[in-house]
């Protein structure tokens, strides 16, 4: 038994199916046309700008047992508060910024639009979001986190553009929890990298929340891959970080159809994340 009550917001659902299906009929402007979400057959076109997959004699390769540990310690599902109520959406994690003093959580912006909102932007988020509280992914345990301000990106958008879609808070009282540190480079296509997140619904549940993926493509803006399909749904997972065999962050998961998994690549959203500026409203 979860010891956090976990809430799904009807409108995370319906936004998330309404992104799923809305890739899969149209895919991304980056991606060009990823067909039906029942063409399996037909890879997505990116312009792929990557580094060859070499090992980096810098830096220690994990293991599969040490990837499990970041997911049990580095990544998080948040209780918002918001002025429509509270709810739980979306997988976060945290990251060090020097430039905002301190370490930011990190997820995606498409679970903290308003019900019945044609637009959205990340200037408005503020007077959304009232608060939140941290609890790891993995056990549901309550961490003593909590947000204590906005970080506002004035041109932060939902899926189905997955360019811009990243969200950002300062926190209070997370001083003894992990950051994952985000990566300077883009992995090769063929090169195997990690979903940390807890699932909301799928026929096989990891309970290490640590999902094998293979990266298709990767551009300047998004990255697909995919992910074995005995998984089921990836309901939940958005804001999620993908993390290479460094344990660094490649990119963030945001949506997929039946064929292929699209996420935000590390460089973009971190461009996003350095043009905003912490809100004055504070929790």
């Amino acid at each position: 038994m979860r010891k956090q009550n976990i809430i799904k917001k009807t409108k995370g659902l319906v936004l998330t199916l309404a992104c799923v299906f809305l890739l899969a009929a149209c895919g991304s402007d980056n991606a060009g046309d990823t067909g039906s979400s029942g063409d399996q057959g037909q890879l997505p076109v990116i312009n792929v700008t990557t580094e060859a997959e070499t090992q980096d004699p810098s830096k220690k390769e994990l293991t599969f047992a040490e990837i499990e540990k970041l997911a049990a310690t580095a990544v998080f599902n948040v209780k918002w508060y918001t002025t429509e109520g509270d709810y739980s959406a979306g997988t976060s994690y945290l990251i060090d910024s020097e430039k905002y003093g301190g370490k930011l959580l990190v997820t995606a912006f498409h679970y903290l639009w308003p019900d019945n909102a044609q637009t959205f932007t990340g200037e408005e988020l503020p007077g959304y979001v009232k608060g939140g509280e941290l609890y790891y992914a993995q056990s549901g345990e309550d961490t003593g986190a909590r947000l204590k301000c906005n970080l506002v990106i004035p041109d932060a958008d939902a899926v189905p553009n997955i360019a811009k879609d990243v969200a950002a808070f300062a926190i209070k009282n997370g001083d003894s929890l992990p950051t994952l540190k985000l990566s300077t480079r883009k992995p090769a296509p063929g090169e195997k990298i990690y979903l940390l997140a807890r699932l909301w619904d799928g026929e096989v549940i990891n309970e290490n929340c640590v999902y094998e993926a293979e990266v298709v493509s990767c551009g300047n803006d998004e990255i697909v891959y995919t992910i074995d399909k005995k998984y089921g749904s990836t309901m939940g997972a958005s804001g999620g970080p993908l993390v290479d065999k460094y344990g660094e962050v490649v990119g963030m998961h945001m949506a997929g159809n039946e064929a292929y998994y699209f996420g935000h690549v590390t460089e973009s959203f971190a461009v996003q994340i350095d043009g905003g500026h912490l809100s004055d409203v504070t929790y």
